[in-house]
């Protein structure tokens, strides 16, 4: 029985002074090895600086932010791409479209909305000058926009 307690220590004991052990200062650097610190800024619930693995994308940064705003450009941003230790996100707004008013737009600005030219423009213009526009589906009633058209413009017109 002696010599097999005097075989476990010894045993403990070479164990204990030949495997490598590891400082604290190592531990912490292997530590900073697997984390990063990333910010995110713009259109995030929490914008701010995250510690995430090292291997974390920019989509494990948007949520762990709380998720982006609704009026986030997602598209704008890859979301596969994996930001350095330190690095900067910035989510961008979705950018405001300016919205051309059925009842009072020139010509020219009716012309410049989506498969609308010179002579729907024209016409735009006569129908609203016998009846304003009540609803912005009725320019469905003018002659060359039917709904495949209307479907195309209705985010860029308003009354």
């Amino acid at each position: 029985m002696k010599k097999m307690l005097l075989y476990v220590s010894a045993l403990l004991l070479f164990g204990f002074v030949c495997l490598p052990s590891l400082p604290d200062a190592e531990l912490l650097s292997q530590y900073a090895r697997e984390t990063k610190k990333v910010e995110v800024k713009g259109a995030v619930s929490n914008p701010g600086v995250y510690e995430l693995p090292w291997d974390a994308d920019n989509a494990a940064l948007i949520e762990k932010a709380g998720g982006a705003c609704d009026d986030a450009d997602l598209a704008a941003v890859s979301l596969s791409k994996t930001l350095p230790n330190e690095g900067v996100l910035v989510i961008p707004q979705k950018r405001a479209q300016k919205r051309i008013s059925l009842n009072t737009a020139s010509a020219e600005e009716l012309d410049a909305l989506s498969g609308v030219g010179p002579a729907i423009a024209q016409r735009i213009i006569a129908y609203r000058q016998q009846k304003p526009f009540e609803t912005i589906e009725e320019i469905m009633e003018v002659k060359g926009i039917g709904e495949k058209m209307f479907e195309k413009i209705k985010e860029e017109i308003m009354l």
